[in-house]
């Protein structure tokens, strides 16, 4: 692979896009290539927000407390909270650390999961967190659920989620921009919608200060991680030395897989065994929100690390169906580095 054919990958894909950028590392070379639309001004080291791909961070770093035997996957999560998390419908069934970080608690995100700055955690959980079935029985992705981790992480550690998080961040890297300098704020790119032939920014055309709040939903660890193609590959490499012990496999009941987007899930990752869209192995996680569309993965077979971001999906858009530009990109880099 050579960063000539990614550069030019990048640039057939960028049409329906604000930006296109694509990055692989492999035993011994490092390739990164963007390209933008007419206006947009970016580059492999611009940040913008990566959605889903920060449950990595958070999922690793309560890895780390399990590995340290900290706490267990198995632990009550409401013991680790210090207030009672239950479905009313199985009073009597724990919800364990492990089917919060693998999506298999009974959560949903029905009733919205960002939580007000002035909100209880606790009240707002027990009245609006909405419980569909049994603890452990069915996998469901769930973004409070990652809020949830987020305030066991502080409650565990003892401190605030932006320094709990700091030793599994690339740099420059933050969440919600906490820990990212000036400069590097300054060279961002906001996350656009496509709408009437024009790229609308849905999010980081301004940065808004991060609100006081006694709960670390403000940081929005689910999906509030700000990092650059750069920064994506970064952590993409970083999956070499995660911990990738599985804690929901399809063998274990049904779930919402969408039609191949999910298959297993561990600490934040999601792990495919025969993916419908790579020809081997893979770990890592799709992000999807606001328009961007992205993922970082980790090939253990042909040993490469690489990451991707589309920038400016249609304002319609919502579909979580993998693009024909995401399946180009899956493609090219399991031809031309198998």
């Amino acid at each position: 692979m050579k960063t000539d054919d990614l550069n030019a990958l990048a640039r057939s894909l960028t049409g329906p896009f604000a930006f296109c950028g694509i990055g692989v590392t492999t035993a011994d070379t490092k390739h990164l290539a963007s390209s933008t639309a007419k206006g947009i001004s970016a580059n492999t080291d611009s940040m913008f927000r990566v959605a889903s791909i920060s449950k990595v961070i958070v999922g690793q770093s309560i890895a780390a407390l399990v590995k340290a035997e900290t706490t267990t996957w198995d632990h009550d999560i409401s013991d680790l909270l210090g207030w009672r998390l239950r479905n009313p419908a199985y009073p009597d069934q724990p919800i364990t650390l492990g089917m919060v970080t693998s999506h298999s608690a009974g959560l949903t995100d029905a009733a919205g999961y960002l939580v007000p700055a002035d909100a209880d955690l606790t009240e707002w959980c027990n009245t609006r967190a909405i419980h569909e079935g049994a603890p452990g029985a069915r996998f469901s992705y769930c973004n409070l659920g990652y809020i949830l981790l987020a305030a066991v992480l502080e409650q565990l550690s003892n401190q605030s989620f932006p320094d709990i998080v700091q030793s599994f961040l690339p740099t420059p890297g933050g969440f919600n921009w906490i820990g990212v300098n000036a400069a590097d704020r300054a060279h961002r790119l906001a996350t656009y919608r496509k709408a009437g032939g024009q790229f609308l920014p849905q999010i980081d055309e301004d940065i808004a200060p991060v609100s006081k709040a006694n709960h670390p939903a403000v940081y929005s660890p689910q999906g509030g991680l700000r990092l650059s193609l750069a920064g994506m590959l970064q952590l993409a490499e970083q999956l070499r030395n995660a911990d990738t012990t599985p804690l929901w496999t399809p063998r274990m009941g049904p779930g919402d897989y969408l039609d191949g987007v999910f298959e297993s899930y561990g600490a934040g990752l999601q792990i495919f065994e025969n993916p419908n869209f790579y020809p081997r192995p893979l770990i890592g996680h799709f992000g999807n929100a606001y328009g961007f569309n992205g993922g970082i993965w980790y090939d253990k077979g042909a040993d490469v690390s690489f990451a991707y971001a589309l920038n400016g999906l249609a304002m319609d858009d919502e579909s979580d169906a993998f693009s024909d530009e995401e399946l180009r990109i899956f493609a090219t880099i399991a031809a031309t580095t198998s």
